[in-house]
């Protein structure tokens, strides 16, 4: 542990893990809000590089190496007032020192809810909330076994993870030999099968993306929606490609998707914090995809940029058991996040070229290329991206348009393994 300068503020502890908020952005959400001490644990992904760095930056309570309990106690002597995490994958260890140290947050029994999918599955058909068809598999012949009872096409994806990692559509049997793209020999894990839900393009319009993510705050059981946020087109074979605000949606289907997303939250028992959940539109009407009880990923930055409301404070606001009302400021334009993904190939990026000329385009406010020649690329990690185009235009038309043509002026190359 190491001390900085105390103040009247209160202590958040942030749990830090792979697909966390960074630590820069954390910081900036919480001054003149609260204190920040991250909790780290070298042994979770994505965490002992960074280490050093968040170091220089905030408090840091290290809890490598440690059990639940002797984790809690030595986050005691930081006197947290409230605890959280922006990482799917510290949710549960968020929830249990939580529970322990006598904070708000998730349940325990509520963050399996969230993390397990075959658990969500079971807790909105119960409620009936949403009865999309899953069945589990353990081996290749076992999600075969489940496709013959579900029929084509299907979804398979592990029971828990995320970031959409290792999930693929099958659409026939002659796609069956892509099992072993995402299942090998003594892979231990448990996978879903779901039964696919076909998309109306009508709903959003065939230029943008068959699904919506309604952003929330649940404050005392109380799930009081903050946006429907639109989404482009998905990359084979279910890659996000970027987000934007506002929605292609008509103000009635919004309504009906924020219901539906408010119903499954309520359903999996979930009283306080932040909330991302994606919906799926059908030709019979919105359905659940999967309610994260986190802030989305992208979400944050976008929301801030378009209405002025800081997810991430938000969620520091409510660990800290405060009554949170965000009321998002009118944008006049359509603010958007575009991911530049590579196609589906496993191999290496040549070359990455057109980053200027996109940056030239009107609209375009920021462009940030994170890969370089000879990094290798993968498919089956769908969060992996090579750069994200951020601005703003007047309307969706200007988007679409805008999209096409920046998807001309960047030029990659790949060698494929």
């Amino acid at each position: 542990m190491n001390a900085l300068p105390a103040s009247d503020l209160p202590t958040v502890a942030v749990v830090y893990g792979l697909g966390s908020a960074g630590p820069a952005a954390v910081l900036r959400a919480a001054r003149a809000l609260c204190e920040i001490v991250f909790v780290c644990d070298t042994a979770v992904p994505g965490v002992a590089p960074l280490l050093p760095g968040i170091r220089r930056q905030a408090r840091v309570c290290e809890i490598s190496g440690m059990d639940i309990r002797e984790a809690a106690e030595v986050l005691r002597a930081e006197r947290p007032d409230a605890v959280v995490t922006f990482s799917e994958f510290c949710l549960g260890v968020t929830a249990q020192l939580a529970e322990i140290l006598g904070l708000p947050g998730h349940r325990p029994e509520t963050v399996r809810l969230l993390t397990d999918k075959t658990a969500q599955r079971a807790a909105l058909a119960a409620a009936g909330v949403d009865d999309t068809s899953t069945l589990e598999a353990s081996s290749a012949a076992g999600v075969l076994a489940a496709v013959e009872l579900l029929g084509h096409p299907v979804v398979v994806k592990p029971r828990v993870g995320a970031g959409s990692r290792d999930t693929l559509r099958l659409d026939g049997t002659e796609q069956h030999g892509r099992l072993a793209e995402i299942m090998s020999d003594g892979d231990e894990r448990v996978f879903v099968v779901e039964k696919y839900l076909p998309g109306d393009p009508s709903a959003a319009g065939e230029r943008w993306g068959d699904y919506v993510s309604v952003e929330a705050v649940v404050v005392r059981g109380e799930v009081r929606t903050i946006c429907v946020t639109g989404k482009f087109a998905l990359a084979d074979p279910l890659r996000e490609t970027g987000l934007f605000l506002p929605s292609t949606l008509s103000s009635g289907a919004e309504r009906d998707v924020a219901a539906l997303a408010a119903a499954a939250v309520r359903a999996l028992g979930v009283r306080t914090g932040v909330t991302h959940t994606e919906v799926k539109l059908t030709p019979d009407g919105p359905r659940v995809i999967e309610v994260n009880g986190r802030v989305g990923g992208r979400a944050a930055d976008l929301l801030r940029r378009a209405h002025g409301v800081d997810l991430l404070a938000t969620a520091c606001e409510l660990a800290l058991g405060r009554d949170v009302e965000p009321a998002p400021s009118p944008s006049g334009a359509v603010v958007f996040e575009y991911f530049i993904v590579p196609p589906r190939l496993v191999g290496e990026l040549r070359s990455i070229d057109g980053a200027d000329a996109v940056r030239a385009m009107p609209g375009v406010r920021e462009v940030d290329v994170v890969a370089a020649p000879g990094q290798p690329v993968d498919w089956r990690f769908p969060a992996q991206r090579l750069g994200f185009v951020r601005g703003e235009v007047k309307n969706h038309d200007s988007l679409h348009g805008l999209i096409m043509e920046l998807n001309k002026k960047f030029h990659l190359e790949y060698a494929v393994q």
